[in-house]
């Protein structure tokens, strides 16, 4: 447990003074949201309203799961730096679960300040539209374990980086248009986006369409695929050594 947190604020540390992951995960979503909002977004009923910051929230979580735990992990295996880290904590289930948390915390962090902001410039702020992200929060964490899968890909992460990040846009403009087919669930975007309507529905009580039965087996199977990864994830990248 000492190693865990001994590593956790190692890494928070890191995470919180890089300027790059608030601009990629929060800052875009941010100007987007500020710059670009509808013009009745002051006048919203709550539905629409929530629907509207949902799309937001799940950009961001999704976001900082790929480039802070399923990239980086990819980066700092393929750097050798793993090795290092297993080495003096003798498991590599330690650092693992210390950047997962590191970056659960980072994600909290992003979600917080963006609803606050915007919520605040809208005049649309209310104490349950910042409960609503940090429960989402808690209930995307099988997508935290999911993007753990991308350490399984035999690719270099300068490619896997430009890769995911290129295929991120698609797939989060697919989840908003797309129709409810069980196929759809493969996205995380609109998984996780299905997840957030049905919190929306419990906090905010208003009246939204979500597959709750079909959600929760897409958790499942992300939990199934993250812990699957970890377990098969190896300190020696295939395309360096």
């Amino acid at each position: 447990m000492h190693q865990i947190s001994s590593y956790f604020f190692l890494y928070i540390k890191i995470v919180l003074t890089d300027k790059i992951p608030f601009v990629m995960t929060m800052g875009i979503p941010l100007g987007i949201a500020l710059l670009y909002s509808p013009p009745d977004v002051q006048t919203m009923v709550a539905s629409d309203y929530t629907m509207y910051l949902s799309s937001f929230w799940v950009y961001i979580l999704l976001a900082t799961y790929l480039n802070g735990i399923g990239l980086e992990l990819a980066r700092m295996r393929e750097y050798g730096l793993m090795k290092t880290y297993v080495m003096i904590s003798g498991n590599k289930y330690t650092y693992i679960l210390a950047i997962l948390s590191a970056q659960l915390v980072f994600a909290a962090i992003s979600l917080s300040l963006f609803t606050i902001v915007v919520t605040l410039v809208h005049g649309q702020f209310t104490f349950s539209y910042l409960v609503t992200p940090l429960l989402l929060l808690l209930g995307s964490i099988p997508f935290a374990l999911g993007s753990v899968a991308l350490t399984l890909l035999p690719v270099k992460v300068s490619s896997l980086m430009r890769f995911a990040n290129l295929l991120a846009f698609p797939l989060f403009y697919l989840a908003i248009k797309q129709p409810d087919v069980w196929f759809g669930y493969a996205n995380p975007f609109y998984a996780l986006l299905q997840l957030s309507l049905a919190i929306v529905h419990i906090v905010v009580q208003v009246d939204v369409s979500f597959n709750l039965m079909m959600t929760l087996f897409a958790l499942a199977g992300y939990v199934f695929v993250g812990l699957f990864a970890i377990q098969r994830f190896n300190l020696i990248s295939s395309v360096t050594r």
